[in-house]
């Protein structure tokens, strides 16, 4: 199983299933799989939760960690790669600097009815 990945924007007015947020992103590597949780926590330093948006100055810092991270220190971080070989180190890392350069090279200085301030991340069930 993995998880899928989106970014969003707030609308002011939920839809007919009373979501607030409307996707404006789904990365390259958008289905991380769930094997990666215990790495992505430590180095990301974030305990995130499925199913729960997070706003972008919540997950944008723990993205830019877990890249840090998992670049400068991957020794700390193999201990993490799972046993059954689903999920490594590297497709970790892969798929944060994917989420981190599609939101930016995407939104950066683009400004619609949002900003990449505006954006959400969620890691859907």
């Amino acid at each position: 199983m993995s998880y899928d990945v989106r970014f969003a924007v707030e609308t002011v007015k939920p839809n007919r299933y009373g979501e607030r947020f409307a996707v404006v992103l789904t990365p390259e590597y958008d289905s991380p799989t769930y094997n990666l949780r215990q790495m992505f926590v430590a180095c990301m330093g974030w305990d995130y939760r499925q199913g729960e948006w997070y706003p972008f100055e919540v997950f944008m810092p723990a993205i830019e960690r877990g890249i840090h991270e998992l670049t400068f220190n991957p020794e700390k971080y193999r201990q993490y790669n799972p046993p059954n070989g689903w999920g490594t180190l590297d497709g970790a890392l892969k798929a944060l600097r994917n989420w981190y350069f599609e939101l930016t090279d995407e939104y950066e200085g683009i400004n619609t009815t949002w900003n990449l301030s505006d954006v959400w991340m969620r890691w859907y069930e």
